[in-house]
């Protein structure tokens, strides 16, 4: 035990770098899982609620137990808010962020123990505390607790929010452009009109190249619980447009996607008339709702 009571936090910082491992050498998903979800639902709370609570005196081993389950989930669901509407929710990005807080949580609650004798460390929860003893609470540790009664309670509020939140699409849907080359640059930038008719192409920085029409690249990724019958809509400077498809037919904006599936689409347009600065908007709807709040707009020219 007083080897628990002296390196938990290191075994714990040995754990992230396994999972770090099993993440980044493709390991089989029944191992990723082993680091995953422990690093979901007990590390982080674990190592949060040390810094909160260091002495072992502090907490019984159940309330320590709850307590960092409590503190866990609610790091997880704040770390998948932030996420989700920044660097994007995917088993990377999650994994990544809660060892980041994990590893910053350990090394804190590291420094909060140095000064604590060896038999108040509580150890991976694994330690009885010792119900002889109590520390009265001081003004700092009345200050923790209510702030993290305070966490708590917006974190609960928050799930609440969310349970009774309508389905949005666009919490489980991707949209993107790709290139010429199916990348992520080379989007068509200059269009050489002759005669009111498109005759070339520059995508990027790549030669001019002739063509009758542009061509675009279009995924659209449904990661939801269900399939969903999503609409496609353009707008060139503001006008709407009608894409064409390859065999020279009309593009009638409705594409179905099956659940966990993606589909692409290779759509044809050209610019109405010549002119810089034309932009081109495509925006995507599930039924009459807007998956995002923003189109995917494009900038092009026309010489």
């Amino acid at each position: 035990m007083n080897f628990l009571r002296r390196y938990d936090f290191y075994l714990l910082i040995l754990f992230i770098g396994l999972g770090v491992l099993a993440f980044n050498g493709g390991w089989v998903l029944p191992l990723r899982l082993l680091f995953g979800l422990p690093l979901v639902l007990i590390v982080p709370g674990y190592a949060l609620a040390s810094v909160l609570y260091p002495s072992k005196l502090s907490l019984s081993r159940s309330s320590r137990l709850m307590v960092s389950l409590a503190l866990s989930l609610s790091v997880s669901m704040l770390a998948g808010l932030v996420l989700n509407y920044t660097a994007g929710l995917n088993q990377e990005s999650v994994f990544y962020t809660l060892g980041g807080f994990s590893l910053v949580f350990c090394l804190a609650a590291i420094a909060r123990r140095q000064h604590l004798p060896s038999d108040e460390k509580p150890g991976l929860i694994l330690v009885p505390p010792d119900t002889k003893k109590q520390t009265p609470k001081s003004t700092a540790q009345v200050f923790l607790n209510v702030l993290l009664a305070v966490c708590l309670l917006g974190v609960g509020g928050f799930a609440v929010q969310r349970l009774v939140q309508a389905y949005s699409p666009a919490e489980f849907t991707q949209f993107y452009l790709l290139g010429i080359d199916d990348t992520a640059e080379n989007f068509p930038e200059l269009f050489i009109l002759s005669n009111g008719q498109v005759s070339a192409v520059r995508y990027g920085n790549q030669p001019a190249v002739e063509a009758d029409l542009a061509r675009l690249k279009l995924v659209i990724s449904n990661n939801g619980q269900s399939g969903t019958l999503y609409r496609v809509e353009a707008f060139i400077n503001g006008q709407l447009y009608i894409f064409s498809l390859a065999d020279g037919g009309e593009f009638d904006g409705l594409v179905d996607v099956a659940a966990g599936a993606a589909k692409s689409l290779e759509l044809y347009f050209a610019p109405p008339e010549a002119g810089d600065s034309q932009i081109l908007e495509i925006w995507l709807y599930a039924g009459e709702e807007a998956v995002f709040s923003q189109p995917l707009k494009l900038v092009f020219s026309a010489a």
